[in-house]
């Protein structure tokens, strides 16, 4: 912080804080110093076109390119925070800068800048991150308030710990990281960068009933069962196709790099009347069937108003205004 004091004579002394003119002396520096590697190396668009495109032959790599997550009742598609991460790297001469600019006892904003150098673009974004948790357990821990929350149990805002607060913090950056970074590369690098990816992910399916127990273990580590993608697909995942298990995979991505929850493609308020979360679209059909019982319910009555019922109509030598009569 500067300070500053007025001597007798009329001068003014100013006092800062050394650490913080290291600070920006040394921010100063860095920044320079990648502006002129960047002047004297500059970048080859098509080697590094070539490179992002040979990554994404890669099948283990393949696999984490592209992201699946419903927005509204569609779901998109796009190039994952890992994708971004390689693109820029091999793109060359982009450097990320992150700056915290305030923080206290609760709260913590995070400066996130993507910045080409060769023509001194910038995109970023300001991100703020709070220091609490929500726990339905909070033995061992401060808390600092509890609300009831929609399933009507309590849960508790307790303080975060430090690794919570850097896993927090480093998954909002990571997203600043991939918006931001996409708009400095070329849009048909990325297109053709996810078509080669799927290509390679297609190509490495030799065993679709091995592949689909890959997917299995891996959303088992996240804490999704085999029996909740059996109640989100309708039926096992040993029975999908490959491009199901591809969109398996996509999903798998999206959950791991923060970008969705599974309950976005579950909910419990659209289930299937057997306690399964599996979210469902109305379809013709059963608007009609619905329909069609609530129609079954009321009393079918003849033209003179008397009840109806199915002896009475074959009997009927008076069909004429009936609408439950053949036609002729």
């Amino acid at each position: 912080m500067d300070m500053s004091m007025n001597q007798g004579n009329g001068a003014l002394m100013m006092f800062s804080d050394p650490a913080a003119v290291a600070a920006a002396e040394t921010a100063r520096a860095r920044i320079q110093a990648a502006y002129q590697v960047a002047l004297y190396k500059p970048r080859k668009e098509e080697q590094a076109r070539v490179k992002i495109l040979d990554a994404c032959k890669r099948p283990s790599f393949a696999s984490r390119v592209e992201y699946s997550k419903p927005v509204g009742n569609q779901k998109i598609t796009g190039a994952s925070i890992r994708y971004v991460e390689m693109a820029l790297r091999e793109w060359g001469n982009i450097m990320i800068d992150t700056q915290t600019i305030y923080e206290d006892d609760e709260k913590k904003r995070v400066s996130v800048r993507v910045i080409d150098l060769e023509t001194n673009t910038a995109f970023g974004k300001e991100i703020q991150n709070s220091k609490t948790v929500e726990r339905r357990d909070s033995r061992g821990r401060a808390v600092l308030r509890q609300r009831t929350n929609t399933g009507g149990h309590t849960v508790y805002i307790v303080r975060a710990t430090e690794d919570e607060i850097l896993n927090k913090e480093a998954a909002h950056i990571s997203k600043v990281i991939r918006t931001e970074g996409l708009r400095l590369l070329p849009q048909d690098i990325t297109d053709e960068a996810l078509d080669t990816a799927k290509q390679a992910r297609e190509g490495a399916i030799k065993d679709p009933s091995l592949f689909a127990k890959q997917i299995c273990d891996a959303f088992f580590g996240l804490r999704i069962s085999p029996e909740d993608l059996e109640q989100y697909l309708g039926r096992p995942v040993t029975a999908c196709s490959k491009a199901e298990l591809l969109e398996l995979e996509s999903i798998f991505n999206a959950i791991k790099d923060g970008e969705a929850k599974w309950a976005d493609y579950v909910t419990p308020k659209n289930t299937d009347g057997n306690g399964g979360g599996l979210k469902q679209d109305a379809t013709a059909k059963g608007l009609n069937d619905e329909l069609r019982g609530k129609s079954s319910e009321a009393p079918i009555t003849c033209p003179d108003g008397s009840p109806a019922d199915a002896a009475k109509c074959k009997a009927c030598t008076q069909p004429g205004g009936c609408e439950h009569a053949p036609k002729k």
